[in-house]
C-alpha cells in the first residue's frame, strides 16, 4: 500500500508542478466568466504561426454546484444541509465506469457487499432496491447484475434517510440515476472494447451507440437512441460467454423554453453463467481455494429480462412556478437455475442445493408536484407533492427443498443433476403506496436558511402463498400508516464557507405478512439521523470539500420472539466523511474521499450478533481519482493519463460471529491512458495494475465473490 501511494504522490506532484507552471492567459469559459487557459492551447492568429493547436485538452469539473436530487428542485450545493455527492459525466468518463458497482467505490461510506444490484452499504447501513431510483422512481430493469452506465448522464447521491421526498427505502442514503434526454445538438458516437484478463487468457468484447438529434427542422421535436452488447469470458472456471444487450430509445418534445414531454423506453437482458463464489474452511478466508475454481454445476444459468417506460412532463407557468409530472412503468423477469452453494459441512465440503427460482416484479409508480417560489417577508421554496403507485412481486421456488451433492473444497467433481427437483414456496404481493409530502426551504436571510419536510404514507399489501406439492395456502392483507419528517438549516459564514446541521427520518414496511402475537402487523422500520457539516468553495471554487459527521439509527427491526416476530432489533452507525475536489487548471483535476463508520448491533435477541458489527461495514475507506491532459499537441492528438485508487480495511461478511469471516483490507490501483483526435478517442485501462486479491462481497463462509485480478482494455470511439 505504501508503495502504491508514494507512486501516485510522485506522479500528481509532477503533474501539479507541470501544470501550474502553464503560461496562461484569461479566456472567457463556459459559463460566461474569465478564467485562465494555457497559453499552449489557444490558437494562434500571428502571420506565419505554427498551425492551430485544438483546444480539447480541456476537462469538464467534477464538482457540481448544483444539484437536482437532495430537495427535489435544482439547488446550490451549499444550500443544501445533507451530504450529496455527484458523479458527472466526466467522473464516469475517467472511472471507465461501464457498470454503475464501479462507481461506488469512489463514493465516501459506500461499501459493496455482492453481486446484485442493491449489494452495497451506506453509512453501515444495508440497502434495498428502493435506494437505487431511476429520475426520482424506483424502478430497475436488472436485479442479478449492476446496472450499466451507458445512458446516465450523472448519478447523485443523498446521503441519510430520503423519506420525505422519495418514500420507503433503508435509511443509508440513495442513489439516484440521471438519465441521458434528448439534446437539441448532434451526437453521432460508437464506441467499442476489447479486454483480457492476462494472467487468465479470458477475453470479452462490447460494441454501443448514442445518436442524438432533432426530428425536425425546428428542433421542437428531439430523439435520442442508446444501445449496446456485451460479451465477456470470466477469469473463474466454466463462467464464460456471459452476454448483455440493452437499448433506451427516448423522445422529447420541446415547444417552447418553458414546457418539455420526455417519453422514454428501456431494455435489458444478461444472460450469464451462475456463479455463487468461493467458500472457506473454519471461517477463514485463507483456507479456501484457488480464486478460479467454480462449486455449480457447468452450465448453471441466471437470466435477467426488463423493459421500462418513463414520462416526464415540466411546466413552468410563471417565474418561480413549476410543474413536474413523471410516470415509471417497469416490468422485469429474472431466473436462476444452479446448485447453489448452500452451507460448510463438518466433513470441509460444500453442500449444495437444487435451486430453480423464476421471479417477476413490475413497478407502476408516479410522482407530481408544484414548486413554488415566494418572495414575502422572507423568501420560500415550497414543494407540495403526492407519489406513489403499485408494486407486484412474485416469487416461484421451482425446484429448492433437495440438498446434498456436496463437493470438494480444492478439486470439485460435478455430479451432474442428481438432486430431485422437488418445488418449494411459490409466493405472490401486490402493494400499493400513496404519500402526500411537502417541503419549504425558507432563506431568512442571504445567509441562513432553513428547511422543514413532512410526509404521510399509506401502504396496502396483499399476500398469497402456495405450494405445487402440498395443500397449504395463505392469503393475507395489512395496512400500514407512517409519517417521517426532516429538517435543516445552513449558514453561510462567508462566501468561502457554510456551515449545516440536519435531523432526518425514513420508514421501510415490513414484508407482508410480518405479523406480531395479537395477528397485527409490524410497524416499519425506521431511520433517524442527526449531521452536521462544513462545505467549503476556495480558489474561485477550484477547490471543493465536504466535512460531515453523523450519527444514524434503524430501528424496528423484526425478529421472531416466542414463535412470533417483535420489533427488537437496533442497528447503530457513527462516522465521519471528508470529500475534496481539486481543480488546479483545466486540463488536470483530482477527486478524493475518505470515511471512518463506526456501527453495531445494538439490540437484538440473537446473542450470536449481539455488539457485533454488522456485516460490509469496514471502519476506513478512502479513494482517489485524477485525470491529467497534456495541454499540447502530441503526434496530432491530445494525450492524457488517469488513475484511481481505492481503500477499505477489513470488514467481516455478516453480524454473527458462528458464521461471518473476516475479509482483509485491500487498496486497488487502476491506470487510464489516453489518445484523442477530433473525431476518434482511444483509451487503454489497466483496472487493478497490480493484481491485487481482494473481495467484493459475501453472504457468508459458503458464498464469498472475489475482485477481478488484473485486466487489461483497449477502447476506441468514434465521432462522426
Amino acid at each position: 500500500m505504501k508503495k502504491t501511494l508514494v507512486t501516485g504522490a510522485l506522479w500528481l506532484g509532477t503533474v501539479a508542478s507541470q501544470a501550474m507552471a502553464q503560461d496562461t492567459v484569461p479566456q472567457q469559459g463556459k459559463d460566461g466568466t474569465l478564467e485562465s487557459v494555457p497559453a499552449a492551447i489557444i490558437q494562434s492568429t500571428e502571420p506565419g504561426a505554427l498551425d492551430a493547436i485544438k483546444v480539447f485538452a480541456d476537462l469538464d469539473p467534477y464538482f457540481e454546484q448544483k444539484n437536482s436530487t437532495a430537495l427535489k428542485g435544482t439547488v446550490d450545493e451549499d444550500r443544501i444541509p445533507f451530504t450529496t455527492n455527484v458523479l458527472n459525466s466526466q467522473v464516469i468518463e475517467d472511472l471507465k465506469a461501464d457498470r454503475l458497482e464501479k462507481a461506488f467505490d469512489y463514493i465516501t461510506g459506500f461499501t459493496r457487499s455482492g453481486p446484485i444490484a442493491n449489494s452495497f452499504t451506506i453509512r453501515g447501513q444495508s440497502a434495498d432496491l428502493q435506494n437505487l431510483q431511476v429520475d426520482g422512481l424506483p424502478g430497475l430493469t436488472t436485479r442479478f447484475g449492476s446496472p450499466t452506465t451507458a445512458n446516465i448522464e450523472r448519478v447523485e447521491v443523498l446521503k441519510g434517510p430520503a423519506s420525505v421526498l422519495y418514500g420507503w427505502m433503508d435509511p443509508g442514503g440513495m442513489v439516484n440515476m440521471i438519465t441521458k434526454k434528448p439534446k437539441d445538438e448532434e451526437i453521432r458516437e460508437v464506441t467499442a472494447s476489447g479486454q483480457v484478463f492476462p494472467e487468465y487468457g479470458a477475453t470479452g468484447y462490447a460494441a454501443s451507440l448514442d445518436i442524438n438529434g432533432r426530428a425536425d427542422d425546428s428542433g421542437m421535436f428531439l430523439y435520442r437512441l442508446v444501445a449496446g452488447y456485451e460479451n465477456e469470458d470470466s477469469f473463474r472456471d466454466y463462467v464464460d460467454d456471459d452476454r448483455s444487450a440493452y437499448m433506451f430509445p427516448s423522445f422529447a418534445w420541446v415547444p417552447d423554453e418553458n414546457r418539455r414531454l420526455d417519453i422514454q423506453f428501456e431494455y435489458t437482458k444478461d444472460d450469464r453463467k451462475a456463479d455463487d463464489g468461493l467458500f472457506v474452511l473454519n471461517q477463514d478466508i485463507n483456507q479456501r481455494a484457488d480464486i478460479t475454481t467454480y462449486y455449480q454445476e457447468p452450465g448453471d444459468t441466471d437470466t435477467d429480462e426488463g423493459y421500462a417506460l418513463g414520462l416526464a412532463y415540466q411546466h413552468q407557468f410563471t417565474k418561480g412556478v413549476d410543474l413536474n409530472l413523471k410516470w415509471r412503468s417497469v416490468w422485469h423477469t429474472d431466473e436462476r437455475d444452479l446448485y447453489e452453494n448452500n452451507a460448510v459441512r463438518p466433513d470441509n465440503t460444500l453442500r449444495r442445493r437444487n435451486r430453480h427460482q423464476y421471479n417477476e416484479r413490475e413497478y407502476h409508480f408516479a410522482d407530481a408536484n408544484v414548486n413554488v417560489g415566494l418572495d414575502a417577508l422572507v423568501k420560500h421554496q415550497l414543494i407540495v407533492g403526492v407519489n406513489g403507485g403499485y408494486e407486484y412481486r412474485q416469487y416461484d421456488r421451482i425446484a429448492f427443498d433437495t440438498t446434498g451433492a456436496n463437493v470438494d473444497l480444492i478439486d470439485p467433481v460435478y455430479t451432474g443433476q442428481v438432486l430431485e427437483d422437488d418445488p418449494g414456496s411459490f409466493r405472490t404481493w401486490d402493494l400499493y403506496n400513496v404519500g402526500v409530502y411537502a417541503q419549504d426551504q425558507i432563506a431568512i436571510t442571504d445567509k441562513l436558511s432553513f428547511i422543514l419536510g413532512g410526509r404521510y404514507d399509506t401502504q396496502t399489501g396483499d399476500y398469497d402463498l402456495r405450494y405445487e406439492d402440498r395443500s397449504t395456502t395463505a392469503s393475507e392483507s395489512a395496512t400500514i400508516h407512517n409519517t417521517s419528517f426532516n429538517a435543516g438549516a445552513t449558514y453561510e459564514v462567508s462566501p468561502l464557507a457554510s456551515f449545516y446541521a440536519s435531523v432526518s427520518q425514513s420508514f421501510n414496511p415490513q414484508a407482508v405478512p410480518t405479523f406480531d402475537a395479537n395477528n397485527e402487523q409490524l410497524d416499519p422500520e425506521k431511520g433517524m439521523q442527526y449531521e452536521v457539516g462544513l462545505k467549503l468553495r476556495l480558489l474561485d471554487d477550484k477547490l471543493n470539500a465536504n466535512l460531515a459527521v453523523y450519527d444514524l439509527t434503524k430501528e424496528n427491526i423484526s425478529e421472531t420472539v416466542d414463535g412470533a416476530r417483535a420489533l427488537v432489533g437496533t442497528v447503530e452507525s457513527q462516522g465521519a466523511e471528508f470529500t475534496l475536489q481539486y481543480q488546479p487548471s483545466l486540463n488536470w483535476q483530482i477527486q478524493a474521499g475518505y470515511s471512518y463508520t463506526e456501527a453495531e448491533v445494538t439490540e437484538t435477541t440473537n446473542n450470536d450478533a449481539l455488539g457485533n458489527v454488522p456485516g460490509f461495514v469496514p471502519r476506513h475507506t478512502a479513494s482517489l481519482l485524477a485525470r491529467y491532459n497534456h495541454p499540447e499537441e502530441v503526434l496530432g492528438g491530445m494525450v492524457g493519463m488517469g488513475l484511481g485508487w481505492r481503500y477499505q480495511s477489513s470488514r467481516y461478511t455478516d453480524e454473527e460471529t458462528s458464521k461471518r469471516v473476516s475479509l482483509p483490507d485491500y487498496h486497488v490501483t487502476d491506470l487510464n491512458f489516453y489518445y484523442e483526435l477530433e473525431n476518434l478517442k482511444l483509451s487503454l485501462i489497466i483496472d487493478n495494475l497490480l493484481d491485487e486479491l481482494y473481495f467484493t462481497g459475501a453472504t457468508d463462509d459458503a458464498r464469498i465473490y472475489v475482485g477481478d485480478p488484473r485486466t487489461v482494455t483497449l477502447k476506441a470511439k468514434y465521432i462522426f
